[in-house]
This record gives structure tokens, sequence and C-alpha cells, in this order.
């Protein structure tokens, strides 16, 4: 309330004070050069873009907004401002190179100025990047803008072609070294074969072509050994049971034939001339005779025959065991061959890997090397940057309001500072002089003590409608719950008087109806605290309030030191009576607590509100 008597009584300080500061910022607004802000809009696309399958650089940045944070940093680097000071001519001009920079790089000093003249933030949730510059020429602002988002732009697609041109030279030559090497391990190969003379017929090594000729001949050898010893073995048993080798041979030799054609005709006209003539008959011996000289003739043939059958026999034997031990021999050349083989097949994979490696290798090449010109963009510039009409710096709304809170501030403490020299700042002048506060005797006028003989619930009730009645009365006031059964867990009085607390973290405030509010402390506390301090800390509390109502509960039973501190002190107490009216026991302890007149007591019923707020 003296605080508002005071703003009241000082308006014109306050006034003045906003107007010298409205002032100021009017004259702030026509001496600043103004600044204009120009915004370039750049969109990052996360998505991955392919050309060709095999991309050999990643053209996606993927989900993670790291990235794009990432890409703010790049844009606010050297390699892309550094770019737009040179095409921009930037270390010529004086709002980025300023005579006081002499002795320096003009390009140095320059680039610091566009990295302070430029802000790059991101959108938020987003792939958008704002790229804002502030100069003092609006036109400038929007071409440096535009000029660094181009940059940014040709820097990401630069950094791409440059990254495939790279890896595209770094193929190229691993790519010669692997060409070396896999001439290198041909050519092993080839040598290794000359040396242990390995060669090949369509895809067969000769040495397996002639081995399985070989283990063909054998068997045809084989077969013939075993035609020629049963053809023998025939022939041998009919010429010794017969006398000559019979139809065995006739299908082979035509001279057998005819000599048995010749017997048999021979023993026809033999056995013709037996049944003629007469065993003694010249014809008939002559006829015999012939046919003694075929049979003759037949068994020299027959033998003739089967040695014959026995040296073609014999001559099988001897090709088969040619066959054999050229075999043999093939074989034996064999296993050595395949000792060769293993080295020789090592030596093919090691070529070969090499050779999978090589020809992988020289298909990327191809691939890079197409790859150079095809680098799709991941940052395009969505909204070119205009040319700003009016300046963002100095905000106009914005500074004349700052002008005028700072000078109501001032206003404001300059009021008080004045009340203060003038000894007028305090308490409102309608207050009551019992309730000012004075350096020699502090009075306790504005307590007022009230209990009950029945239930505690209805002193504190009452005590909080006499509170209120005075609130409304625009008085200050503040209640004291000194009474048994309030609460003992939060900080009061007590705490208060041995400094463990502030009365701003002690005193309670309602803010329905402004009532202060104050328990008398933890027990711990209340039993460490004096009579004497107690007293002087109550003193102190009747003489910062206009009213003091303090409730001590029921009448009867032990209370603690406050509420005996506060009933020595009270010269108005309160006997809240329980029915309509008072009772022979509750006249009693009115008449006990005036003490003779003393103190003044009034005996209020509990359901009788008008006389609550007359008694208050």
């Amino acid at each position: 309330m003296g605080l508002a008597e005071t703003l009241v009584r000082r308006w014109w300080v306050v006034l003045a004070s906003i107007i010298v500061f409205v002032a100021l910022a009017f004259f702030a607004l026509h001496t600043i050069s103004p600044r204009y802000n120009a915004v370039a809009r750049i969109l990052i696309d996360p998505r991955e873009q392919r050309a060709v399958q095999n991309e050999v650089v990643q053209q996606g940045l993927g989900s993670d907004m790291a990235l794009v944070e990432s890409q703010i940093e790049v844009i606010k680097s050297e390699a892309v401002l550094g770019r737009v000071v040179k095409e921009a001519g930037l270390a010529t001009d004086p709002e980025f190179v300023p005579p006081t920079a002499a002795g320096r790089d003009p390009f140095e000093v320059a680039l610091e100025g566009l990295a302070k003249a430029t802000e790059v933030t991101r959108r938020d949730n987003t792939y958008v990047i704002d790229i804002g510059v502030t100069t003092k020429n609006a036109t400038k602002s929007a071409r440096l803008a535009n000029a660094i988002a181009a940059a940014f732009v040709q820097d990401q697609t630069s950094s791409a072609t440059a990254a495939v041109r790279d890896v595209s030279t770094a193929i190229n030559s691993r790519l010669a070294e692997l060409q070396t090497q896999l001439h290198d391990s041909e050519e092993k190969v080839e040598a290794f074969k000359r040396e242990h003379n390995i060669s090949s017929s369509e895809g067969q090594l000769l040495g397996d072509r002639e081995l399985t000729s070989l283990s063909a001949s054998q068997a045809a050898a084989l077969a013939r050994v075993n035609d020629a010893k049963a053809r023998l073995q025939v022939m041998q048993d009919a010429l010794r049971t017969r006398g000559d080798v019979g139809a065995s041979a006739a299908d082979t030799d035509s001279s057998l034939g005819t000599l048995r054609i010749r017997l048999a005709d021979a023993k026809q006209r033999l056995a013709d001339t037996g049944q003629v003539l007469g065993p003694r008959h010249p014809r008939y011996i002559a006829a015999r005779e012939e046919v003694a000289q075929a049979e003759a003739a037949v068994r020299t043939e027959s033998e003739r025959l089967v040695s014959a059958a026995r040296d073609d026999y014999q001559a099988a034997v001897a090709a088969q065991n040619k066959v054999n031990d050229d075999l043999k021999q093939a074989t034996d050349t064999s296993f050595s061959t395949n000792k060769d083989l293993i080295k020789l097949r090592e030596l093919e994979r090691e070529a070969q890997s090499i050779k999978v490696v090589y020809e992988s290798f020289l298909v990327r090449a191809k691939e890079t090397a197409q790859q150079e010109g095809l680098n799709p963009r991941t940052a395009r510039v969505i909204a070119a940057a205009a040319v700003p009409d009016n300046p963002s710096f100095p905000p106009r709304m914005p500074l004349l309001a700052a002008g005028a809170m700072l000078g109501l501030f001032v206003g404001i403490l300059a009021a008080i500072l004045l009340d203060l020299v003038t000894g007028l700042l305090g308490r409102s002048q309608r207050a009551s002089p019992a309730a000012a506060v004075t350096s020699t005797s502090p009075t306790t006028g504005g307590m007022v003590l009230v209990t009950t003989l029945g239930d505690a619930a209805i002193a504190r009730r009452a005590a909080r409608d006499m509170a209120h009645s005075a609130i409304a009365r625009d008085r200050s006031v503040i209640l004291l719950d000194f009474a048994n059964d309030a609460s003992a867990t939060l900080p009061g009085l007590a705490e208060i008087a041995l400094d463990e607390t502030s009365p701003l973290d002690a005193v309670r405030i309602r803010h329905d109806s402004d009532l202060h509010m104050l328990n008398a402390g933890r027990p711990a506390a209340v039993a460490k605290v004096s009579q004497p301090v107690l007293s002087a800390m109550l003193r102190d509390i009747c003489a910062e309030y206009d009213d003091v109502v303090v409730n001590v509960g029921e009448l009867d039973g032990e209370h603690n030191l406050p509420a005996q501190v506060v009933a020595n002190m009270a010269r108005q107490i309160v006997l809240v009576a329980r029915g309509g009216q008072a009772d022979n026991r509750e006249a009693e302890a009115a008449e006990a607590l005036s003490n003779n007149g003393a103190v003044a007591v009034s005996v209020v019923p509990a359901e009788a509100e008008k006389s609550l707020g007359q008694v208050a």
C-alpha cells in the first residue's frame, strides 16, 4: 500500500522518466546505422539418389539430423565463405575490411566479417536451412545470401566429383599393380608347365590321354592273348584226337579246306571203287593211296596251322607284355606328374584369384570413369533471398517498448528513492497510531487472542472469520495459530526467532484473501527459543501489521511457550461460546481472563457472525 501511494504521489517522476527514455529510443533509431537482413533457403535432400547401380560415393544423407547440422557447419566453413569473398570482391569492401584493419590480410579480415554477418539456422524438425546475411545495404545482403547458397550447392557438387575422381585415380593405380601381378603369375604357370613337361590337348593332359590309350590297349592285348590261347588249345586238342584241326581252322585257312575237300573226294572214290572192285584191284589200291596221301596232307597242314596258332599266341603274349610295360611306365610317370600338378594347380589358383580381382577393378574403373559427371545434387536452393524493404536492426517497435519499460522501471526507482530521502515511504497514512512502529516502545494494541472452552476447531474458525472481517475493512492482518492441534511440521515463529528460516519462507499467504498466517513452529525449535526473544518477535509483528489475531485453541489444558507469551501480552481476548449464549462456566472463565478489568474480554456465541464482526 505504501508503494502504491508512493507511485501515485510521484506519478510525474515516472511519466517524465518514460518520456525521457522513449525520446532516447527515438534518437537511437535515427542515429544507429540500419542493418538489412536477407535470407536464402536451402533444402538438404536426405533421399538416396542412384544414377547407376554401383555408386562410388554415397549420395543420400540418411535420416540422421546430425548430418544436417554438419551441413550447417560446412556452410559456415572457409571453403564456402572464402569462395564468396573471392567472387564478391569483399576484400576491397570497406564494410568488411575497415581502415582499422590495416596491416592484416584483407582476405582474412573480409572472411571474418562475412562469418559474423552470416547466420545459418535449421528449421525445427525439417531439412530446410536458412542462410541469413546482415549488411548495411539491402541489395548487398540479398546478393551475398544468394552467393553463399550457390557456393554451398557448388561445393557439394564439386566435393562429390572430387571424391569420385580420387576413387577413380586410386582404382587405376591399383589396376596397374594388379595387371603386373597377373602377368607375373601367368608367366609362373607357363614356366612351370615347360619345366615339368606338362601339356594338354582339348582340356586333357597328354600323359592322361596316353595312360587312357595304354589302358585300352592293355585290355585289347589281353583279349587277343586269351583268344589266341583258346584257339591254340582247341586246335591242339583236335589234332591230338582226330589228327587234324578240323573245323576250328577251316574258316580261317582256305588251303586246309581244299585239302579236306580233296580228302573227302578221295574217300568217296575209295568207297565207290571198293563196292565195284576188290581190295587187290589196282584202281582200289590207287584210291587207297590217294586217301592216305590226302590224310597226310591234311595232317601236315593241321600241324602247320597249330604251329601258326602257337606263333600267334606267343606274339599276343609278347604284345601284352609290351603294353603292360608301357602302362607301368606311364603310371609311374603319372604319379610324378600328379605331384607337379598339385603345385601347378596352386599356381593356377593364385593366378585365377589375381585375375578375378583384376577384372573386378577393371569393371569398377570403367564405372567410376563414367560417374564423374553423373553426381546428383543433395542440396538445392528452394527460395532465393529477396531484397528486404525494411531494416532488421535496430528494431523500431521493440526498441521503443524497451525504452518505455526502462523508463517505467527507472521512474519507479526514482520515486521510491525520493520518498526514502523525504521520509514518506512507509505505512499508509490511514494506519492506526497504535500499529505504528516506534523505536522506543512498541505496543501490542492490535493483538487479539481467541480461545474457547469447547472444540479447538471453533476457536480456529472464529479467529479466521475475525481476520477476514478485518481484511474486508482494508487492514493488514496476520493470523498466529499457536493452538496445540496446529501443524507442527512447518517452520514458524520459533525458526524465525532462531534465524533458522526467513519470514518470507515461514509466513504463508492465502492469495484468495491476502491473509498472512504463521504457526508456532516445530517442537524442537520451540523448545530452544526463550521467552524474551518470543516477546520481542511478537512486538515486532504487532508493529508490522494493523491487526494480529492469535488462536490459542482450547483454554483448558497445557499450552506451548508462544501461547503463554501471547496470553501475558494480550490486552484483548475473545472467548467463543459453544452455544447460542455463554453458560456459567464460560462466564466464570471470562471473568478470570479479564484480570479485574485489565484485559478486555468479549464472549461471542459460535453462530453469531455479526457479533464476530463487531468484535473484529
